[in-house]
């Protein structure tokens, strides 16, 4: 499986900061929201006139974030006259499953709704490939999808509130998890190695077995956006769910990556703004009543995959058709409950 030839050479983005509107009134959280993707999103909604909660590991991250994007001015297409945002932080360490509730608790005593979150923290070729989370997991599979998952579970009532309010605009709460064009790479065919789901015994070597690792991470992104879709569509004013591949882009997260493969892909990568703008797509622009109450990934149903920088797609075939027809979105969020479940 490989990505598809408009995901390696997208279109200009068609959607950018002068068709966005203004955020006033509505919270975000954006995970990571100190580097890369996450800090032009939060940068973007800032702007925008959102109240914007950035996650990072270190308070001093976080602070140098904000005070970057204080001090910024939006984007010259902008149309939305800016100056009401407001940006704070709370600190997230997703390489330790014990410290998310209490984050999530801090998080939710400072707010009243959620109108979206992000789940863009994660990781790809760390440092030590045989690194492991505090709980015993290879990085890729705990910080990129089981500790999104239980940050989501402990956010699900209060993102539910705000679906239910009679002044929250249908479909407009938001559930966005930043997958990428390397969930191709994961175990055939559903995506995950059951049997393995840590993927300690892969035949798989060197950068073959870090790219399995990465990409089941991902499709598990991918998963997690359609099952909680099947889940929680229609509820209150309605919840949108998506996955997306945010485009290649010139952040830190490849900086791991051989020297060889940055060069051939190098000249590919836009500045991280381009994946914000995928991001925005499919976390604030308006989506129609129809593809929002369709559960499926075909012309922009609710639990689909958005390609950059801005559009509907259709993934990994074989992932999506176990989701559709093999109930795989159901089987492993029972797998990642019973994984967390002595963190809740």
């Amino acid at each position: 499986m490989a990505a598809s030839w408009s995901e390696i050479f997208p279109p200009a983005p068609a959607w950018t900061e002068k068709d966005m509107t203004s955020q006033a009134g509505r919270v975000f959280l954006v995970t990571g929201g100190s580097t890369g993707i996450g800090y032009e999103t939060a940068k973007a909604l800032y702007h925008l006139n959102g109240t914007v909660y950035i996650t990072s590991r270190s308070s001093s991250s976080a602070g140098s974030a904000i005070t970057s994007i204080k001090a910024s001015s939006p984007h010259l297409s902008q149309i939305v006259p800016p100056g009401q945002g407001r940006i704070d932080f709370v600190v997230m360490d997703f390489s330790d499953l014990s410290t998310l509730q209490q984050a999530a608790k801090e998080f939710m005593s400072k707010v009243n709704r959620l109108d979206a979150i992000i789940h863009n923290a994660g990781v790809m070729l760390p440092d030590n490939p045989d690194e492991t989370t505090t709980q015993g997991w290879y990085q890729q599979l705990g910080i990129n999808a089981l500790a999104p998952f239980l940050l989501q579970l402990f956010l699900n009532p209060l993102v539910l509130h705000t679906a239910s309010l009679p002044t929250t605009p249908p479909n407009s709460v938001r559930i966005i998890f930043l997958s990428s064009s390397g969930h191709q790479a994961a175990p055939s065919p559903d995506g995950v190695a059951w049997s393995d789901i840590n993927l300690a015994h892969t035949t798989k070597t060197g950068l073959r077995k870090e790219a399995e690792r990465y990409g089941q991470s991902k499709a598990m992104n991918c998963m997690f956006a359609y099952e909680f879709a099947r889940r929680y569509k229609g509820k209150g004013s309605g919840i949108v769910s998506l996955s997306l591949h945010p485009g290649a882009l010139k952040t830190g997260l490849q900086k791991n990556a051989p020297g060889w493969l940055n060069l051939l892909f190098g000249i590919l990568r836009k500045e991280a703004r381009f994946g914000a703008l995928t991001v925005l797509w499919a976390g604030i622009r308006e989506i129609e009543e129809g593809d929002a109450n369709m559960l499926g990934i075909k012309n922009g149903k609710n639990g689909g995959y958005v390609e950059p920088f801005g559009r509907w797609g259709g993934g990994s075939k074989d992932i999506f058709e176990g989701l559709m027809e093999r109930g795989t979105g159901e089987r492993l969020w029972g797998v990642c409950e019973e994984l967390v479940k002595g963190f809740r």
